[in-house]
């Protein structure tokens, strides 16, 4: 078998044609005998739910922002069933969103914003704990959104990568080619298990089970180690990067991937089956983030790239969602703004360039807060034109041009003489 290269998965894009949204992380539940899934990775909440072999989308939004009148992004969410009812948290910059599903409605229950600039890169749970991650460390919150302690535990380059518990946290460093365990109790890293990558960086996370045994995937093995580092047992893959493990937590099966497909082990790290998933969802996928939910039998939703693929425990495929939404474009440089003429008389010609906005983005050039026409920038966000001096007394002004889309926006001085 032919397995599908990293170059090709991830797409070779000419400028100015667009790529799709990779669908590389998220979460799942099963609440009420139904399976719900989340992922934030177009930067809209998107939730579906698992109905007649087919993810039916229930809601996707992005938070608004009415101080400046604008929808930003949501970074990560995370289901929480309380008193038998459904919610999901979900983070955006320095807010937390808690949001109730009852049934296909969808409403805010609580949000909160912190006051100190904490930007939230993931929302999670250990235990029954609401957890957020930054760049400063874990907190943990009650259900009213209320921060009642913080721990000095941080992976910066990887957020995604902490996971854990009530007692102990982990994380998948790659700068330390370890997973470190930090004991909440004591407040500290009590142990350091080396590991072994040879890829680029990529969003890892290890899984732990009720007897506190630790399970990981490096770029050459699947690996079972106790508390105190001692290995218990492992399982040689094919030396694709390893991405993430899984287990629900009611069978005796936990699950990796490795980009080119999903593994199935025993508990004692004995291989039970594989799917390869690179056409098993659609076209070019690559199988990275993981969650393992129980349903009548093991659920596996795999993040896979091009799609969101969820297989049965024999690993054959029950339902997949197609990517849909373009990967978001920015600008390819600063913005920027030439004249040939930094002075002119009423009526005379001046070419008016620029660079910096959307590539492909219509702007509008105005010349003393008087609008004077829409231009659409080429693949590189540049555009070039001619205007023709207003009718004005002598003095000086601002040509002004903002993107319709990005709201961007650059001026630069001209005298009428």
């Amino acid at each position: 078998m032919v397995l599908v290269s990293l170059i090709s998965i991830f797409f070779i894009v000419k400028p100015g044609e667009s790529i799709t949204q990779s669908y590389y992380s998220g979460d799942a539940i099963s609440y009420q005998n139904n399976v719900y899934i989340v992922t934030t990775n177009t930067g809209s909440l998107e939730i579906f739910k698992l109905a007649d072999k087919e993810l039916v989308p229930l809601t996707k939004i992005r938070p608004y922002n009415s101080l400046f009148n604008s929808y930003g992004k949501f970074f990560d969410a995370k289901f929480s069933t309380e008193d038998d009812h459904l919610y999901v948290y979900a983070v955006s910059n320095y807010t937390i969103y808690k949001y109730e599903i009852i049934g296909t409605n969808f409403e805010l229950v609580k949000k909160t914003t912190n006051s100190f600039w904490e930007w939230h890169n993931r929302v999670d749970k250990i235990g029954d704990k609401l957890i957020t991650i930054s760049a400063k460390g874990v907190k943990v919150y009650n259900t009213d959104l209320e921060s009642i302690v913080a721990y000095d535990f941080k992976n910066i380059n990887a957020p995604y990568n902490i996971s854990g518990n009530d007692q102990f946290l982990l994380s998948v460093d790659e700068e330390e080619s370890a997973l470190l365990i930090y004991d909440i109790n004591k407040d500290s890293i009590i142990t350091q298990i080396p590991l072994n990558f040879k890829f680029e960086k990529g969003n890892r996370r290890a899984y732990q089970d009720l007897n506190n045994n630790i399970y990981v995937v490096d770029d050459y093995q699947a690996k079972k180690f106790d508390l105190n580092g001692k290995l218990l047992g492992s399982f040689t893959h094919l030396d694709y990067q390893g991405f993430d493990m899984a287990a629900s937590g009611l069978t005796n099966h936990v699950y990796f991937s490795n980009g080119v497909g999903v593994v199935k082990l025993n508990s004692e790290m004995g291989l039970e089956d594989y799917a390869w998933t690179g056409n098993l969802g659609g076209y070019a996928g690559w199988a990275m983030g993981l969650k393992v939910v129980y349903n009548q039998g093991d659920k596996i939703i795999i993040f896979n790239n091009s799609n969101i693929l969820v297989l049965d425990d024999k690993l054959d495929k029950i339902a997949s969602l197609t990517a849909t939404a373009e990967a978001e474009i920015y600008p390819l440089e600063s913005l920027f703004l030439n004249l040939n003429h930094n002075m002119a008389t009423v009526d005379s010609e001046v070419l008016v360039s620029g660079g910096g906005f959307l590539p492909q983005e219509e702007v509008n050039l105005s010349f003393n807060n008087a609008s004077l026409k829409n231009i659409a920038t080429d693949y590189r966000g540049r555009f070039s034109t001619k205007i023709k001096v207003p009718n004005v007394a002598n003095g000086v002004y601002d040509i002004k041009v903002t993107g319709n889309d990005s709201e961007l926006s650059y001026s630069i001085s001209f005298q009428v003489r």
